[in-house]
């Protein structure tokens, strides 16, 4: 716990005002252009199938044989949203007509669970044949993912919306361009939030993303090898001991392959870790910890830090909001019979 003075608290204050007022309008994104409801297919009578219900069950199953796929799933809906909006395109193959769509970016070729909405999918043909979205599957994958892996919104109603279309349009080159790189910097990563109609709060928030997953060594050996101006290569803002820590998990010059959990606490449970690991000079991105080194974002990175539930509220009204991110409407959007190929 930390102690305020009087102006201090006041700010404390004012912000938890808009905070407390942001989660009472989550219900909102069920009221976006694009048709998107809780249980749209079930109250439009498209499909009376429990489409929630076996999608949910497709993640659970891949998580209990693999838990690092919720990670995946969380980061693949970000990947999604993130360019052309929530329309599916990160899951379109390469063809003839279109050699380098979103999968083929440098920034998506480590993302995973591609073969999971492919199941998903596959079990709701059956029971709803050329009914239910590809990037309607995205967006209840990565719910269901943080909610299995143990996010809770305090009570909340809240439920992923469903309703959208999937996308035609899919550019490596524009995903390479957009995508928030792991090199970016705290006043970066707030405009790139900004542009897509993000608070520098729903940023700090969202970031918490990597309470789960891992990340490639070559992502982090800059700080741990000949870091600029360091008398012993390290990285001086990182905790000596993690740092040990890391060299031992990445040698300077690792496979390829190789990874290390962004959370060596709790890597499999959706949590404020992130926060109080990088508040412990732990954080193991650049760009997260800048978001810890930077003095306009250090306060509400505390505020994370210090309060659990707060922070998985405010996490599930801002992934709500990612979900919704310029959704496709009439014909500039499709019902995918295959999720990796548009229609016809």
């Amino acid at each position: 716990m930390f102690c305020l003075n009087g102006g201090a608290a006041a700010t404390v204050m004012a912000l938890l005002l808009v905070l407390f007022s942001t989660l009472q309008s989550t219900q909102v994104y069920a009221q976006q252009p694009g048709g998107v409801s809780v249980g749209y297919y079930q109250s439009n009578g498209l499909c009376n199938a429990d489409i929630e219900g076996i999608v949910l069950n497709t993640v659970r199953t891949a998580a209990q044989t693999d838990p690092t796929i919720p990670a995946g799933l969380l980061r693949l809906l970000f990947h999604d949203c993130w360019v052309q909006g929530c329309d599916g395109s990160v899951l379109l193959d390469p063809t003839a007509s279109n050699q380098n769509p979103e999968k083929l970016a440098t920034p998506n070729l480590t993302l995973r669970g591609f073969n999971i909405i492919d199941q998903a999918k596959t079990a709701l043909e059956e029971v709803c044949p050329k009914t239910v979205s590809c990037a309607d599957i995205v967006a209840l994958a990565a719910w269901d993912s943080v909610t299995l892996s143990g996010l809770s919104s305090g009570g909340l109603p809240m439920d992923m919306p469903t309703g959208r279309l999937d996308g035609r349009v899919s550019s490596g080159t524009e995903a390479a361009a957009v995508l928030v790189s792991s090199q970016s910097t705290a006043a970066e990563l707030t405009q790139q939030f900004e542009q897509q109609g993000f608070s520098q709060d729903e940023m700090i928030t969202l970031s918490g993303a990597h309470t789960i997953g891992r990340a490639h060594c070559s992502e982090i050996i800059p700080r741990l090898y000949n870091f600029p101006g360091s008398a012993n290569g390290v990285d001086p803002s990182l905790d000596p001991t993690y740092a040990a820590q890391l060299q031992g998990e990445c040698p300077e010059n690792p496979e390829p392959s190789t990874t290390v959990e962004l959370d060596p606490i709790t890597p499999f449970i959706v949590d404020n870790n992130y926060y109080t690991n990088g508040m412990d000079n732990r954080a193991l991105l650049l760009s997260d910890n800048a978001i810890f080194q930077d003095f306009q974002t250090e306060f509400s990175s505390m505020l994370n830090s210090d309060d659990n539930l707060l922070w998985q509220q405010k996490f599930a009204d801002a992934m709500l909001h990612m979900s919704t991110l310029n959704l496709k409407s009439g014909k500039d959007g499709e019902i995918r019979v295959n999720c990796r190929v548009v229609n016809g």
